[in-house]
């Protein structure tokens, strides 16, 4: 619990963190497109829901503290999902990532090492076009407009933790 507390204060110079009462849908609906995340860690404290944009360096540097601290990982599951900021032309640099043969890997190198990638004339499969519009899609009924952002949920808990205001679509438990 003290590591979770610890990227959360990291998260907190980012932006305003509140906890919320959470309806199940927003939980289904990041579910449903669990498949499409780069996964970081296998703890069993939280599942944390991760949002980045590969071009910006708050992103950048929240990806840096995930791969450098092992004990975050080992208290919680990272899903990483790459969405882009408008003012930032990453869809190729995305596109490229995902359609790597490892891209938890070339995610590291890219955000991390900052390795430098040629990406003229390289075109994406339709999957990958399709798997991002699905990841834009859930990240619009979050109501999202920086990067990072972070929702977590922790284990056997109604609430959950986001990194930027309030989603819209978070909403209190009907206990009927």
């Amino acid at each position: 619990m003290k590591l979770l507390s610890i990227l959360f204060l990291f998260i907190l110079s980012l932006s305003a963190a509140e906890i919320l009462s959470v309806s199940q849908k927003p939980k289904a609906d990041l579910e449903s497109i669990s498949k499409h995340a780069i996964k970081f860690g296998t703890g069993e404290d939280s599942d944390v829901y991760v949002f980045i944009d590969p071009l910006c360096k708050y992103s950048r540097a929240l990806m840096k503290k995930i791969d450098e601290n092992r004990m975050l990982q080992l208290s919680n599951t990272y899903y990483i999902f790459l969405y882009r900021l408008p003012r930032l032309d990453s869809e190729k640099m995305m596109h490229y990532i995902y359609e790597s043969s490892d891209p938890k890997e070339t995610l590291t190198e890219i955000m991390v090492y900052e390795y430098e990638v040629d990406l003229s004339g390289y075109e994406a499969r339709e999957s990958t076009i399709d798997a991002l519009g699905k990841i834009a899609e859930v990240a619009a009924t979050l109501d999202m407009t920086k990067r990072p952002y972070m929702i977590s949920f922790e284990k056997g808990s109604k609430y959950c933790r986001v990194s930027e205001g309030e989603a819209s679509c978070l909403e209190e438990f009907d206990s009927h």
